[in-house]
């Protein structure tokens, strides 16, 4: 039998033990509570498209489980929330409009519009309002690609404004500002001059300005990490997926085997970061080289018009007409030609190293099923993807096995919204409308629930306290019991 001082002993021990624990388990039950009244930027906290002590308010549709609707604007940006007021962007009447509405009855609190600098070129399927906004509570910060960054305060009340050059790119800008640290990052990759920038949340002055040369167009939003007291900002881009220091904006590291073109934006969990990336003709091995083009150069200029481009250089003139000048040059084509070389369609686990300066090294990695546009959900020890045609993939995040790949949801056509996760449920949602929902963790895909909303979306849905906003092509749900 244990003596009566040994007893006391642990006893104190135990004591010590619960001291010094509940503080942190309170702060951390804290965090997660408020973390569950916000939604501040694309993708939710930290990025992560994850909602884990919501539900999803099954069943619901155009007519069922609907707490309010409304018509909206055009424009591709996502909800954000902040306690009880939901952000959006939108294209109106020429202006590039933010809106706060009250997130319970979708009442509008304010609106602002600016007219833009010069409205940039895009894709078909794209707005002046692709970016979502982000906030911390205090101010909301939106960018548009055809204006620059601005600020409010919580009434309404413009704080800055930051015009910036108009994108370089042929789709248009859709990477969304990231906030941390009292700071606002915003990453431009296009044609020319691709850098990532940092302002002060509070001025909006430019803190310092990283240029990253050979990367080219790219519309992924980077994300800060780590999750608590983040020191690096993560970009996904061309070739490679890069860490800067969020103090100076210098390269902390860079790890290659991306494609020549990134949308996706990173996820990570308690054992990796992923990184994703898929484009057409990644990896191509026969290209031509630049004398075997000049065959068909008419006006004998050592360059070649769009006129003269045949084959990949008339499929991909404006991207490797660099600088836009209307013709390619030798350097434009062997520049191109390279990177089109070492293109690689991959999703990364990446393992960080022993300190935040230490690049990361591969766990594994898969070459099928591949997102173009929805970034990839890393949700209780596993990860999603969901392609084109709609086809979902299912990995173990510790060993990449395949749980399930490329299974079929019944909704064909493009995904531009990435999925999200509230409680055991996997939201995915298709251009077309049709919206699924399926098991978390399961290790067969069990369709739970699926809708046609019958209209387009585009946007990645928020989740805040059992309610799901969903904003379509022409309207903004609010779907809850």
């Amino acid at each position: 039998m244990p003596c009566r001082n040994t007893i006391h002993r642990v006893s104190s021990n135990l004591l010590m033990v619960w001291v010094f624990w509940t503080p942190l388990l309170f702060q951390s039950v804290m965090a997660l509570q408020s973390e569950s009244a916000h939604w501040p930027q694309f993708r939710g906290p930290h990025g992560q498209g994850r909602a884990p002590s919501s539900s999803l308010p099954i069943p619901f549709g155009p007519d069922s489980s609907v707490i309010w609707k409304k018509n909206i604007a055009p424009g591709h940006s996502s909800p954000s929330i902040w306690g009880d007021l939901l952000l959006v962007t939108t294209y109106e009447s020429d202006q590039l409009t933010t809106q706060v509405l009250n997130r319970h009855d979708g009442s509008l609190l304010w609106k602002k519009s600016i007219p833009p600098t010069k409205i940039e070129r895009g894709h078909r399927n794209g707005t002046p309002a692709n970016s979502t906004p982000t906030t911390d509570g205090r101010s909301v910060f939106v960018y548009f690609g055809s204006y620059g960054l601005l600020s409010y305060d919580m009434e309404g009340n413009e704080q800055w404004r930051l015009p910036l050059p108009v994108p370089v790119t042929q789709h248009g800008a859709s990477s969304s500002p990231v906030l941390a640290e009292g700071r606002l990052f915003l990453q431009v990759d296009q044609d020319i001059s691709s850098h990532l920038l940092c302002v002060d949340a509070a001025s909006g002055k430019q803190v310092w300005k990283t240029p990253r040369p050979g990367f080219r167009r790219g519309f992924s939003t980077p994300i800060a990490w780590p999750s608590e007291k983040p020191e690096l900002v993560i970009t996904s881009g061309t070739l490679r997926v890069c860490a800067y220091h969020i103090s100076d904006g210098e390269l902390a590291w860079e790890v290659g085997g991306l494609p020549n073109e990134t949308v996706a934006s990173p996820a990570f969990d308690d054992q990796h970061l992923y990184v994703s990336g898929w484009t057409m003709g990644a990896g191509v091995s026969r290209i031509p080289n630049f004398d075997e083009l000049l065959e068909n150069d008419k006006n004998k200029d050592a360059s070649i018009a769009r006129s003269e481009a045949i084959g990949p250089a008339r499929m991909h003139f404006p991207y490797i007409d660099a600088d836009k000048d209307g013709k390619i040059v030798r350097k434009e084509w062997e520049t191109m030609s390279d990177i089109f070389r070492k293109s690689e369609n991959a999703l990364l686990a990446l393992k960080p190293g022993p300190s935040l300066k230490s690049p990361p090294t591969l766990s594994w990695k898969q070459t099928r099923g591949l997102p173009y546009v929805p970034s990839p959900l890393a949700y209780q020890g596993h990860v999603y993807l969901v392609k084109n045609g709609g086809m979902i993939s299912c990995m173990n995040t510790t060993t990449g096995e395949v749980i399930y790949r490329e299974e079929r949801l019944g909704a064909l056509g493009d995904y531009y919204a990435s999925p999200v996760a509230a409680g055991e449920q996997i939201l995915v949602a298709a251009q077309s409308g049709v919206v699924s929902v399926i098991e978390a963790g399961n290790p067969e895909l069990n369709i739970m629930f699926q809708i046609d909303l019958e209209e387009t979306i585009m946007a990645t849905p928020a989740i805040v306290e059992n309610r799901l906003y969903m904003r379509t092509s022409q309207t903004l749900y609010c779907f809850g019991k």
